[in-house]
């Protein structure tokens, strides 16, 4: 699943963003929609937050938001990003992708609490039907999807 909705502090370190208080209820409410399962989550503070929403999460930083430095146009260079398309100074896909797989092997069968970049690279390179820009432009904050040998349905979705 991806965090609930942050308030996004440029002068911070990304990983200190913390939720936004007014969009609780967004994740509140994925609760009933959600299997009982082991939280695992990043080491970002809102992806923490959220999980605790769930139970008292396992914290594997291998789960954070793919690294980059920050950029005022963010949309165009994660689209470019999920596309394939080398982007200065961003963390290759093939560590990121390798980075979620690790965290899904050693854990299994859990409530993942990750970032949307991330989370779209990784989805699409095990879903052959899913289009990573797409996805990502579609995802909210939170947003819940269940994967399985035969499914990936979307649990339940919060705000924008």
């Amino acid at each position: 699943m991806r965090h609930g909705r942050a308030v996004v502090e440029p002068e911070a370190p990304t990983g200190e963003w913390q939720l936004d208080a007014a969009h609780v209820d967004d994740i509140v409410a994925l609760r009933s929609a959600l299997p009982r399962r082991p939280v695992v989550c990043s080491d970002m503070r809102r992806a923490i937050e959220t999980a605790r929403f769930f139970g008292e999460p396992t914290i594997d930083p291998r789960l954070r938001e793919v690294s980059r430095p920050w950029t005022d146009d963010l949309d165009v260079s994660v689209m470019r990003y999920l596309r394939g398309e080398p982007v200065v100074d961003w963390e290759p896909q093939s560590e990121a992708r390798a980075r979620i797989e690790g965290v899904a092997k050693d854990h299994g069968r859990a409530i993942y609490v990750t970032h949307g970049t991330v989370l779209s690279l990784y989805l699409a390179s095990i879903v052959p039907m899913l289009d990573a820009v797409q996805f990502w432009s579609e995802l909210r904050s939170p947003d819940a999807w269940q994967l399985s040998e035969s499914r990936f349905v979307r649990l339940s979705a919060g705000g924008d």
